[in-house]
Parts: C-alpha cells; sequence; structure tokens
C-alpha cells in the first residue's frame, strides 16, 4: 500500500501468508480502489440487489455506494483493510464505535437518492441488534469475484480476528447470503439468528465471533 509520499509503513502490515499476500490497512489515497473492489464483491447479494435493482447500473451504483460510505466513514476512525494484491477489502469499526450519523449523507449520491435513504436506514436498523458489550463490528467485506476459492478472504478474515482475539474481543456481523455462511463458521464465527425488516427485504443472520480464551493463566 502506498500513501501520499509512496513509502510503505511496516506497521501496516498485519500478517504474512504462505502466498506472499499480506493484510494491510488502507490509506485514503486508494478508497476509489477498495471501494470498485466491494461493488465487485457485492454484485449478487441479496440486499445489495434489493437497494440497487437496475442491473445495468448496479456495479456503478455500488461504486458509488461504497465511495460514499468509505470516505464518510473516515472521520469515525473505521478501519479498511486489504491484501497486498487489492483482491480482498474488509471495514471494520474500531471497540466502542457507534451511533454514527452517515444516514443523511446519502442524498449527496444522485443517482441513488431515493434508494439508498432507505438503505441506510436499514442498516442502522440492523445496528440496534448489535450486542450491548465491548466488541469490534464488522460490517464488509469481500474478494473479486475472479479470486474467490483461493482463501484470500479467509487470510484478510482470519488476521483481523486473530488481532481482536490478542485484544480478547468479540466480533459482531451480519450476512444477507446463505451461502456465505459456511465461509463465517469455518472461521469460528457463531450464528445468531434471522432478522427481517419487512417481507420485501432479505433477512440478514446475524454473526458472533467469541474471543479466543486464554489457557495461559
Amino acid at each position: 500500500m502506498h500513501d501520499e509520499t509512496s513509502e510503505r509503513s511496516p506497521d501496516n502490515i498485519i500478517e504474512q501468508s504462505a502466498t506472499a499476500l499480506s493484510v494491510e490497512r488502507v490509506n485514503p489515497s486508494e478508497l476509489n480502489t477498495v471501494a470498485k473492489v466491494l461493488a465487485a464483491a457485492y454484485a449478487e447479494d441479496p440486499i445489495h440487489i434489493w437497494a440497487m435493482p437496475k442491473a445495468d447500473t448496479r456495479l456503478d451504483d455500488a461504486t458509488a455506494f461504497f465511495t460514499f460510505f468509505l470516505r464518510r466513514m473516515r472521520p469515525y476512525r473505521w478501519e479498511v483493510f486489504t491484501t497486498t494484491d487489492r483482491s480482498a477489502v474488509a471495514v471494520m469499526a474500531p471497540a466502542g464505535q457507534r451511533d454514527r450519523e452517515y444516514h443523511n449523507g446519502p442524498r449527496y449520491l444522485p443517482t441513488l437518492v431515493r434508494r439508498i435513504s432507505l438503505v441506510a436506514e436499514y442498516f442502522k436498523w440492523i445496528e440496534t441488534f448489535r450486542p450491548d458489550v465491548h466488541h469490534q463490528y464488522l460490517e464488509f467485506i469481500g474478494c473479486l469475484p475472479k479470486k474467490r476459492s483461493q482463501g484470500i478472504g479467509s487470510l484478510l478474515l482470519g488476521s483481523l480476528l486473530e488481532a481482536a482475539d490478542r485484544e480478547g474481543l468479540p466480533v459482531w456481523s451480519w450476512s444477507s447470503n446463505p451461502r456465505n455462511l459456511t465461509f463465517y463458521r469455518r472461521l469460528g464465527f457463531e450464528t445468531k439468528g434471522e432478522l427481517r425488516w419487512n417481507d420485501d427485504i432479505p433477512p440478514v443472520t446475524t454473526l458472533w465471533h467469541p474471543p479466543a480464551i486464554d489457557t495461559s493463566a
């Protein structure tokens, strides 16, 4: 990852894998790039299909949404991580980060003005089910379709979960795609229940990754 000075900070590297990929924090100068990765990754996600029903513009609409989201979240200290090949991206909220105010911002996206406001309210509704304990929140994780089934998503999320374990922090998340639940379970997540706002919107499954138990004592 290159910052404005085109230098890589070794502090940003979290884990080195056998495939020579590592996980890094994303510099703000790369938000447009990682927004495109997330847009491609979520192209067939049920919630995003509901939110962006026009197939011919969905990729552009999703790119606009993620670009806006990532830039809007910067003041709230949300952290964006990616693999060194920029094929997978994850968005995490630091422990204790809640009550964000991005729901008023979507009016600045002309092509999505009607849908995005509802989508943002829906995301806020989902967040009301977050456990009332100190935890990290994984809001988005996605991998480019052509890079799936290569262990890249597991490398990315696995490294973030290991970092959370070292701090004794659980991780909460949710998914609207049932096909992804096996992936989460393999990494130690527990499925906690299904949320359904109404019959028109796909339900989501809430996920919980308990912190590792310290057996050294």
